[in-house]
């Protein structure tokens, strides 16, 4: 009984409407009172429950002297709902597809619309990076911000292989500015990133920034790890320029 009233609410029954609907299913045509005792529901709120379900097609009532007695259709009715409801949805997905040229046709209409993408947790950093790789073929340049800090670190482990095989292969040239929390030690890095170290006096900044000619990617590992890749070329422009400021006032480490 109780796996029938969980799937009755999983149908989009309340708790009150599943156990009078099994009540009316096990009495046959009943009075509200021996309903509400049965269904264990006051008799107010089973004449509420009884109109929710007539509503619904899934109960009838019928007069019986002077008495109304009502009595649950066949559970059949349920299959019936559930198939009406899916050619609903069925024809409203093939309407979509039809109009699916036009809305991107239209989405499409502003060229170099900037699109902004969100991943969070684990598995949202590493859905990341797979985008990251896509977006960075063709590439002949990524120029990085990173502070590396316990939450950092971690977060880079997180796909290590991945990350790694990234650095190496999807651009040639690399410029890494970095900063370090104290007694943090820099990760495996590929030889053909130049890197320069930020002071430790002007690094205000926490998390990771990629910048490509057309794209960006921002990450931060803390509370919860979370990245954002923008397509934009004017916003990696923009970066790129405080970049290059930020290299040429960096020193290069020993």
């Amino acid at each position: 009984m109780h796996d029938m009233k969980q799937k009755l609410i999983e149908f989009g029954f309340s708790d009150k409407e599943a156990s009078v609907y099994l009540a009316m299913i096990e009495l046959g045509p009943s009075s509200v009172q021996d309903v509400a005792k049965k269904a264990g529901v006051n008799r107010a709120t089973t004449y509420v429950m009884i109109e929710s379900l007539k509503r619904r097609g899934l109960m009838s009532s019928v007069e019986q002297g002077k008495k109304i007695l009502f009595a649950a259709e066949s559970p059949e009715h349920l299959l019936a709902i559930t198939r009406a409801e899916l050619d609903r949805v069925d024809e409203r997905r093939r309407g979509l597809e039809a109009l699916m040229p036009q809305f991107m046709a239209l989405f499409n209409a502003v060229e170099d619309k900037p699109r902004v993408r969100f991943f969070e947790g684990e598995e949202g950093i590493v859905a990341a990076r797979e985008v990251l790789g896509e977006l960075s073929k063709g590439h002949d340049a990524c120029f990085v911000f990173m502070h590396y800090d316990a939450a950092m670190l971690k977060m880079a482990e997180m796909d290590e292989a991945n990350r790694l095989r990234l650095l190496r292969t999807t651009v040639q040239k690399i410029r890494m500015l970095y900063s370090l929390d104290e007694g943090t030690a820099l990760p495996q890095l590929p030889a053909n990133i130049m890197l320069r170290r930020i002071p430790a006096l002007i690094q205000s900044f926490r998390g990771e920034c990629n910048i490509y000619d057309d794209f960006v990617m921002l990450a931060d590992a803390s509370p919860r790890p979370m990245a954002i890749i923008i397509q934009s070329k004017e916003f990696a422009t923009l970066l790129r320029s405080m970049f290059e400021l930020a290299w040429a006032s960096s020193a290069i480490p020993a």
